[in-house]
């Protein structure tokens, strides 16, 4: 479907991370080329969505960094237990809507993890996810612009932290019918894929680290043969690269203005639609993980008792 360039795979700090996606969406328009990145933070980051207030981030200390992305929702935080991805494309008639970009690519990645063995994988588009038996295994956000277009998800590979979050941001309860639900449950009985990969089920003797990053490069590859089939040229990220990034983002992401206030805001000469989300609108507080932000209230109650449990 299009010519896809390869961004590799690196470990940046968050801001850089960010950078990045603004660049591809350029390159993406200015050429005319589809981008291929995974990605993954040297130091854990909380990221809010691009209508979101900061405060739902409870405290900020040196422990972790903060940033703001341009795609809707909430919350979220990338650490050593996710493997993040973004696909840029320019807008030239493949996608009509950017629900069909939504479809086109979640397909990929789960098609991509069955190939690896994983059962009972299903992308719920209404939601925004990849689920896993019946639960949150991946979740993605898109920014539709006008010349190019945007979608990044993230994966967990590993188990989260769970306590660690929820002393950082806030975290949802849910009350359907009778009973109340916690996002923190939900968490952290959350799939991991480096548990369920064939590849990596059965290293008795490795680490769990080993085994994360394993299945980290294992899905990498799957889902870069699966989009491209091997046809795609490569861009390595270099000081260079990491320059113009932020050059970039400096026209528009300046001081703290975009991370507190989501300030200045995109307008319609460069976006079409931020899903979710007004571009200039009030900013959102109380919001619960981004994860499960979309999720219904009957496919979240299973989701966050354990399987013995129902």
């Amino acid at each position: 479907m299009f010519s896809y360039e390869y961004w590799g795979s690196n470990n940046l700090t968050i801001n850089q991370n960010m950078a990045l996606e603004e660049l591809m969406l350029e390159e993406s328009a200015k050429r005319k080329v589809a981008g291929i990145r995974f990605w993954n933070v040297n130091k854990d980051s909380v990221v809010l969505g691009y209508g979101e207030s900061s405060q739902n981030v409870k405290r900020s200390d040196g422990s972790f960094d903060v940033a703001r992305r341009i795609t809707g929702g909430s919350h979220v935080e990338f650490d050593k237990a996710c493997l993040a991805y973004t696909f840029t494309v320019p807008r030239t008639g493949e996608f009509k809507h950017y629900e069909d970009m939504r479809k086109y690519f979640s397909e990929a990645v789960s098609v991509s993890l069955e190939n690896l063995g994983l059962k009972d994988v299903c992308p719920d588009n209404n939601a925004s996810t990849i689920n896993v038996d019946g639960k949150v295994m991946a979740s993605h956000a898109i920014f539709w612009g006008v010349e190019s277009a945007l979608l990044h998800g993230l994966l967990l590979v590993d188990h989260y932290d769970v306590e660690k979050i929820a002393e950082r941001m806030l975290l949802a309860k849910r009350k359907i019918g009778s009973n109340t639900y916690d996002e923190r449950d939900a968490l952290r009985i959350a799939p991991a894929a480096s548990e369920l990969l064939k590849k990596t089920s059965g290293l008795v003797q490795a680490t769990r680290y080993e085994k994360s990053e394993m299945a980290k490069r294992l899905i990498e590859n799957e889902v870069l043969k699966n989009l491209t089939h091997g046809g795609h040229s490569s861009l390595y990220i270099n000081e260079n690269t990491l320059q113009r990034a932020q050059r970039l983002v400096e026209k528009r992401h300046v001081d703290d203005r975009w991370l507190e206030l989501r300030a200045p805001p995109y307008g319609k000469d460069e976006v079409e639609a931020i899903p979710g989300e007004e571009l200039n609108g009030d900013l959102k507080k109380g919001l619960g993980y981004c994860m499960y932000i979309e999720v219904s209230d009957k496919d979240f109650a299973k989701m966050a008792i354990p399987k013995e449990e129902q």
